[in-house]
């Protein structure tokens, strides 16, 4: 072969692989891809609907546990400074009264129901307790408008709350943290939300 072909072999296979896409993408590595953006977390608890939400649904369960377990009920209207009424809902029979069949069973109370009149408004005030006797909701109502709710979550095997969430008349809401060492200890964390008012308020 002669020279002056050696020397254009190189020059030719350049200008090929130049002029060539796909042989040009056979040898070029793949550009880098950018990083798939992370996902935001589906409940957010720094918003006040997402705690809000969390928290309703909560008191729904606890509420609807509750009202599971009544059986039996006593009521009680006193007659001095306008109306006022105690409704008392029982797991079981009320002490000293039997079943429908005549047998003193163990009771406890699962609701309290208050009602009073105070300067032609109605106030309630409800408060649930679980199975143990534990206080683990209250609910306060004005003119049926529900104006503050506490709730309170134990550990099966400690009888103070590990946690409580308050809503007060549905813009201002706490929640607290208690693990069972920061009870111990009489620590908790606590964090607040507070719900935006609409523009143009």
């Amino acid at each position: 072969m002669p020279t002056n072909a050696k020397n254009f072999l190189p020059v030719l296979t350049v200008l090929l692989l130049a002029t060539c896409p796909q042989a040009n993408a056979q040898n070029t590595p793949a550009a880098p891809q950018p990083p798939t953006p992370v996902q935001p977390a589906a409940l957010n608890l720094n918003s006040f609907a997402a705690a809000n939400d969390s928290l309703l649904h909560r008191v729904a369960r606890t509420r609807s546990q509750a009202e599971a377990r009544v059986s039996s009920f006593k009521a009680t209207q006193g007659s001095f400074g306008g109306l006022h009424r105690k409704v008392r809902s029982y797991a079981g029979t009320p002490k000293g009264m039997v079943n429908a069949v005549g047998v003193q069973t163990s009771s406890g109370v699962a609701k309290e129901q208050t009602i009073k009149q105070r300067y032609g408004i109605e106030l309630e005030k409800v408060v649930y307790h679980d199975a143990k006797g534990r206080k683990v909701l209250t609910e306060r109502y004005e003119g049926h408008q529900l104006t503050r709710l506490e709730l309170f979550e134990y550990n099966e095997s400690f009888n103070a709350p590990v946690s409580s969430g308050l809503l007060v008349r549905g813009v201002y809401l706490r929640y607290i943290f208690s693990s069972v060492s920061l009870v111990y200890k009489g620590g908790q964390q606590t964090s607040y939300f507070f719900r935006p008012r609409p523009a143009g308020e």
